[in-house]
């Protein structure tokens, strides 16, 4: 009797063992839908960390970014091992966004689209002026005013 019981608790144990095993779903990737399935919106990265694995290429990146700026409160999405050389943390990105589920969304590109609307125009300000503010008060005086003197405004070669 001890027998067969042992055996149907092992036979049980295998078979919740199972379903569990099969029930785990992997994270989708942007490769896993049509290219068509997702639009763009503007976002900015939050951080952009090496990932913990030490043998990854120093472009090798976990990033989180924050898109939908212009509502009261913006998405977050995480993407992890993004070979990204250009991820830092502050700048402006552009995010894929899937069309029926506005929680997919993927890294797409650093920039800023050209149809953005005036509350994200705003926030980018707002955030590029903070990280002025930043760099300003950590810089001495003369290193600062060299940084800001070659705007576009200013830089000779855009004249023409």
């Amino acid at each position: 009797m001890t027998v067969v019981s042992n055996l149907r608790k092992t036979i049980i144990i295998l078979i919740t063992f199972s379903f569990g095993l099969i029930s785990c779903e992997s994270e989708k990737k942007y490769s896993d839908f049509n290219e068509t399935d997702f639009y763009e919106v503007q976002g900015i990265i939050n951080y952009a960390n090496q990932t913990s694995d030490p043998f990854d290429s120093s472009t090798e990146k976990n990033v989180s970014f924050t898109y939908f700026l212009d509502r009261p409160n913006p998405k977050t999405g995480i993407e992890k091992n993004l070979e990204m050389f250009e991820a830092q943390k502050g700048y402006p990105l552009i995010v894929l966004v899937h069309k029926n589920d506005e929680s997919i969304s993927f890294y797409g590109r650093v920039g800023i689209l050209e149809n953005i609307n005036d509350k994200e125009k705003e926030f980018l300000n707002k955030h590029f002026q903070n990280e002025m503010n930043k760099t300003k008060e950590n810089t001495p005086d003369y290193i600062y005013n060299a940084l800001i003197k070659d705007t576009i405004e200013e830089n000779i070669t855009d004249k023409k």
